[in-house]
């Protein structure tokens, strides 16, 4: 099965916590995700669920968007960006945001629409969409073949 593209449609949280435990599953180190859409879209919720799905303690996740980057242990160790409040990509470069990509974690990126330049070139992209209160679209795609077969298995991990 080739799958390039995933069209995840949550109507609660516990939806969106099911598809956060997908991509635990098949998280592997060095594994980059970029995280876009609107404030409120969902992007923390979503980082949350997949960090309780690689063992972080839930209350651990929180928005990174004055501190930058928070880094929670789990299975894998987990570095949660949020380049909101960035004058320019340099200051997220800046970071050592190289180091954390090459390392033995998973790094979330929200606002990775802000910082497209500076992310692998190879990484999964989420665009979380808000439908009123509760109902969100992720929007899930893969940018290289590495990357198509991590959402190979967030697809299937879903189908089961």
């Amino acid at each position: 099965m080739t799958v390039s593209a995933l069209t995840f449609d949550s109507e609660s949280l516990a939806d969106t916590a099911r598809l956060g435990n997908a991509v635990a599953a098949v998280a592997r180190p060095r594994l980059v995700i970029g995280l876009t859409g609107h404030l409120g879209a969902g992007k923390t919720a979503l980082v949350r669920s997949i960090a309780q799905g690689l063992g972080a303690p839930a209350e651990a996740v929180s928005s990174p968007t004055y501190v930058l980057v928070h880094e929670y242990e789990g299975t894998l160790p987990i570095y949660h960006f949020d380049t909101y409040r960035l004058e320019d990509p340099a200051q997220f470069s800046a970071l050592g945001v190289e180091e954390y990509f090459e390392g033995e974690g998973v790094s979330l990126v929200e606002w990775a629409d802000r910082v497209p330049d500076v992310l692998p070139s190879d990484r999964i992209e989420i665009r979380v969409t808000s439908f009123g209160e509760s109902k969100r679209q992720f929007k899930i795609s893969a940018t290289r073949p590495k990357s198509a077969r991590v959402l190979e298995r967030i697809a299937a991990s879903l189908a089961n």
